[in-house]
């Protein structure tokens, strides 16, 4: 009769034999390669780094040297077939604003002086002239100037140390409160170059129809990371003849 010893003895040796262990083995070395890889991997790994950092270096000049006009071209087509199968038909606003929208921004560094005089024309052409004085002095007749003003107000940090600094600059009409508007800058506290912080990020195709020439323009800047040079903060105020002439009558 086997004793208890030689019992386990053969059991380890039949164990020993059939594969068991190098089963067992296999199992915790595919185990340990995993756990391995999962912390490579993982979103402080090295691995992980290191492909996003090959799939820029292979991707990014791709993309850089890709001409897209050609899917201006077809967004164009598209669109212009929308707009003329419904009842927005004779509204081209919406595809001058894609147009302009799509086109690659050109301007990749402004002042901000610059951007209220594209403010001053906006107020000019859009000015409600209801409720303006209609005049007529040796000349054609015309309406009332109008005041158009441009404020900075710098975002106070108090005892707190920042990286960044942020200001709003307020785009105002005395005469047209609807014509306001506002956008907010930031730059490094070390740069002396301001960058847009959110500014319509998002649109729809009915927004298309309301976006003015301004709206437009402001877009575009901050889709080409336009630097804004802030070389005036104060005293901007603009008098503003509207471009809309009255209908005079003697009679």
């Amino acid at each position: 009769m086997k004793t208890f010893e030689q019992k386990i003895a053969e059991t380890v040796n039949e164990k020993l034999n059939d594969g068991t262990v190098e089963k067992l083995v296999e199992q915790y070395i595919e185990k340990g390669v995993s756990d391995a890889l999962k912390e490579v991997f993982s979103w402080s790994g090295e691995g992980k780094k290191l492909i996003e950092k090959k799939l820029n270096e292979t991707i990014v000049p791709v993309i850089e040297r890709h001409d897209f006009n050609q899917y201006l071209t077809k967004l164009d087509s598209v669109l212009t077939e929308i707009v003329n199968a419904t009842t927005l038909s004779d509204n081209m606003k919406i595809l001058e604003n894609f147009k302009e929208l799509m086109k690659e921004p050109e301007i990749k560094k402004i002042k901000l002086s610059d951007i209220f005089k594209r403010y001053c024309k906006h107020v000019a052409e859009n000015v409600d002239t209801d409720k303006l004085e209609a005049c007529c002095e040796d000349g054609e007749p015309y309406y009332e100037h109008v005041t158009a003003g441009m404020e900075v107000e710098h975002e106070d940090k108090g005892w707190f140390n920042p990286v960044f600094e942020d200001c709003i600059v307020k785009f105002t009409c005395e005469e047209d409160k609807d014509l306001n508007c506002q956008i907010r800058l930031y730059k490094s506290v070390n740069d002396k170059k301001w960058n847009f912080r959110g500014y319509a990020d998002s649109i729809d195709i009915n927004s298309l129809h309301n976006l003015s020439d301004f709206d437009v323009f402001l877009m575009t800047l901050k889709r080409g990371f336009a630097d804004i040079i802030m070389d005036k903060e104060s005293d901007c105020d603009d008098d503003i003849e509207p471009e809309e002439k009255p209908e005079w009558s003697l009679g």
